[in-house]
Order: structure tokens, then C-alpha cells, then sequence
């Protein structure tokens, strides 16, 4: 797994000359590859996440759209976990590797090849 992340970061990132580059290559393939609205958590609360953005704030990176209820709120993309075998699980998987933070349960999911295996 830990191979499969680190190629997806480097394919993620490949073009990338900043940390700000890099940011944006998260974005968007988050961006591209999630379908909206998704099913999520944070600290335990189900929450739907309804879209992901950049706000420019390098310290707080990605931001997930999340709705709990009636309410919305912008929260970082850290802080959210998705399915362990989800598109967005492994996207989140390598998007924490990239922040050096420990991963949350993921797994490839199946017939996704993006990058190439």
C-alpha cells in the first residue's frame, strides 16, 4: 500500500515546482475524481461533502464544503474521513502522505486505475 501511495502522491504532484503547485495538483484530482456529494466523517459526526477548494492558506491546505444537518461549514480536507475503499479514501490516503500525517484506512479501490498500476 505504502508504494501505491507514493506513486499516486508523485503522479499527483508530478508537475509541481512549490508546495502551492502541489496543493493545487490535490485539488484538482480531488476535484476530478469525486463525485459530489459524498458521505463522510468528522470526529465521528456523519457529515456530506459537498465540494472540496483551495483558499490559498498553505498552513490550512485543502478545505472540504461539509453539511451536517441544516448547517455548512468549511473544514480542512485533513480532518475529513472518507470510506476505506473509496475513490476518495485513497485520494485522501496519498493527500495525507503528502502532509506527513498518518494515514486513515484506505484501500485502492477496485477498478480504479488511475494512475496506471
Amino acid at each position: 500500500m505504502v508504494q501505491s501511495l507514493a506513486r499516486l502522491v508523485e503522479e499527483i504532484t508530478v508537475d509541481a515546482y512549490d508546495t502551492d503547485e502541489q496543493m493545487s495538483g490535490f485539488f484538482q484530482v480531488f476535484h476530478d475524481e469525486v463525485a459530489l456529494p459524498i458521505a463522510a466523517t468528522v470526529l465521528g459526526v456523519a457529515v456530506e461533502v459537498t465540494g472540496f477548494d483551495l483558499e490559498g492558506d498553505e498552513r490550512r491546505g485543502l478545505v472540504a464544503r461539509c453539511r451536517h444537518q441544516e448547517t455548512d461549514d468549511v473544514l480542512s480536507l485533513a480532518d475529513v474521513h472518507f470510506g476505506p475503499n473509496t475513490v476518495a479514501g485513497w485520494l485522501h490516503a496519498a493527500y495525507r502522505t503528502w502532509l506527513c500525517l498518518p494515514q486513515f484506512p484506505a484501500g485502492r479501490p477496485s477498478g480504479w486505475a488511475w494512475p496506471e498500476p
